[in-house]
């Protein structure tokens, strides 16, 4: 029999085709490596060893395919949990001496206050060798200029312990690794500098804040909210809009992710064709550039995996084999847990990956097979049918397709944020349906000024096209105030034990894996909805 093709786009996920997908093979062992050790702080010797051993017993068991997977897994375990063993800074709790500290700590993200004026806020690790904190990840709200991320600085402050804080920040911090907060931080010198690219990303951020928020006329929160668009800074967003997307589960769409990353990469493919350019110089310099976008805005883990998932698609496309979505995940989910093993545990990082597997084995193929065109359409010629037809079968496909991917998205995310922040949006399903389609328009004007402000003649021009996207965002900010005032919209559950959110994982990836076959829509849409009620009853 053929070996089956794991790229092949034709069929669905078959067992056999799993088999032979390495992506898969690579990325999920190696996950729950991770989250092993994340919830039970594995010494690495022992996992090391496991893993040593499997790989020793690979070879002569490879062919016995049962046998050769489960040794894989388990090499996949094992150096899974080792490595963030190895990676991951030191989790702890740790007793403060003194409540003002004079630290030495590299910088690893930082942005400014929704005023730079106010300060910035970022995180970084304590390298001073000498004392309990060597390591420590801490959470900083610092004073003056804002620092490029890399820096190692000597800061001043007040330093607590995150352990008896209650959730909301303080839960999203520990979810980062971070032990301590170090607030009302004061640079008393550079250690070492940042390199020069971290520097130029940090200015082009601050260039791009500036001009995003130059309208033709007076509107501080519209220029905001374009510049949170484009920059993926929701602390930019005015309180009262930014608790209407929050409400409606929408806020999602200030985040740079593969909205951001493919509407770029289809706006360059565009311009490269008009211009005739050759393929494989385009593609590179388009990744390039994409590249340079997700750094200058922060490098956030939806934003890394966006790009890497492009590049993935990009390269088999170059060779002439057309990348299957699902592997292309799988690759960029491997890739983000070798270079930060820790982002196992980031709420970001496990929204993001959950969400788009659930779009891609559940969502889509649900909307393929409900918004295919019925035989009617198909044996009636196109120029028999009346324009009233056409449209209302578009309008079913569309708001068929739409239900499917916000559904199996808001499915995926919905017990993730119950576990890490205590609330979700049921109604996010329908604000999504809404509010998706007209996140497009903003960011494209957003892109087109951001490259016209770089020549003279096209400024005015530019600060108009500011301005439409700004009205365009304050209208989507109003029609999410109007949606969150609605009753019932959220779901609320306190404490939720530690293992709550590595079990849901493992449970929808484990779902949506074993139904990848089937075709469906019922079966697609509804065994998620089951395992999250299961996931439901066991933690609550």
């Amino acid at each position: 029999m053929a070996r089956p093709d794991p790229l092949d786009q034709e069929e669905g996920l078959k067992p056999s085709r799993f088999g032979h997908s390495p992506s898969l093979w690579l990325a999920l062992p190696l996950l729950a490596g991770c989250a092993a050790d994340a919830a039970w702080d594995v010494p690495a010797g022992a996992p090391l060893a496991v893993a040593v051993a499997a790989l020793a017993l690979l070879w002569p068991a490879h062919a016995r395919t049962v046998l050769a997977h489960v040794l894989l897994v388990t090499a996949g375990l094992g150096v899974g949990c080792a490595w963030h063993q190895l990676r991951k800074a030191p989790r702890s709790e740790v007793a403060v001496r003194r409540s003002f500290e004079e630290l030495s700590v590299r910088i690893e993200r930082a942005t400014p206050r929704a005023d730079p004026s106010e300060g910035w806020t970022g995180m970084g690790a304590v390298t001073d060798r000498d004392g309990p904190y060597h390591r420590r990840r801490l959470v900083i709200s610092g004073k003056g200029v804002c620092p490029a991320a890399g820096a190692e600085l000597k800061l001043s402050g007040r330093l607590s312990s995150l352990a008896g804080e209650p959730g909301g920040y303080a839960a999203w911090a520990r979810g980062q690794g971070a032990t301590l907060r170090l607030a009302g931080a004061r640079n008393l010198g550079v250690l070492e500098p940042a390199s020069d690219f971290s520097r130029w990303c940090a200015a082009s951020r601050d260039r791009l804040d500036r001009w995003l928020r130059t309208l033709p006329w007076e509107d501080p929160e519209g220029g905001a909210l374009l510049a949170a668009t484009m920059l993926g800074r929701t602390a930019l967003i005015p309180p009262s809009e930014r608790k209407a997307f929050e409400r409606t589960g929408t806020l999602h769409l200030f985040a740079i992710s593969g909205l951001h990353i493919a509407g770029m990469a289809a706006a360059m493919e565009w311009a490269a064709r008009r211009l005739r350019l050759p393929g494989l110089a385009a593609g590179l310099f388009g990744l390039a550039l994409l590249w340079t976008y997700v750094q200058v805005t922060g490098a956030a883990p939806s934003a890394t995996r966006a790009w890497i998932m492009a590049a993935c698609l990009w390269a088999g496309r170059a060779i002439g084999r057309g990348a299957a979505p699902v592997h292309a995940l799988g690759t960029a989910c491997f890739i983000t847990l070798i270079l930060s093993p820790e982002a196992c545990a980031d709420a970001g990082f496990q929204l993001s990956y959950l969400a788009v597997l659930a779009l891609l084995l559940s969502g889509g193929p649900a909307a393929e097979t409900l918004a295919a065109p019925d035989v009617a359409e198909l044996s009636t010629p196109r120029s028999a049918r009346s324009l009233g037809d056409r449209l209302r079968s578009s309008a079913r496909r569309t708001l068929t397709a739409g239900l499917c991917v916000s559904f199996a998205a808001s499915v995926a995310g919905a017990p993730l944020t119950l576990a890490a922040f205590g609330t979700a949006s049921w109604g996010g399903v329908f604000a999504n349906l809404v509010l998706v389609p007209l996140s497009a328009p903003p960011l494209l004007l957003g892109m087109v000024s951001a490259a016209c402000s770089v020549w003279e003649p096209l400024i005015v021009g530019a600060t108009w096209l500011n301005g439409l996207a700004a009205a365009w965002l304050r209208m989507m900010g109003w029609l999410a105030e109007s949606m969150a005032a609605a009753p019932g919209l959220t779901a609320r559950l306190e404490s939720l034990p530690a293992w709550a959110t590595p079990l849901w994982g493992a449970l929808l990836v484990a779902t949506l894996i074993s139904q990848a076959e089937s075709r469906d829509p019922w079966r697609l849409m509804g065994t998620p909805v089951a395992a999250g009620l299961l996931w439901l009853a066991v933690v609550a």
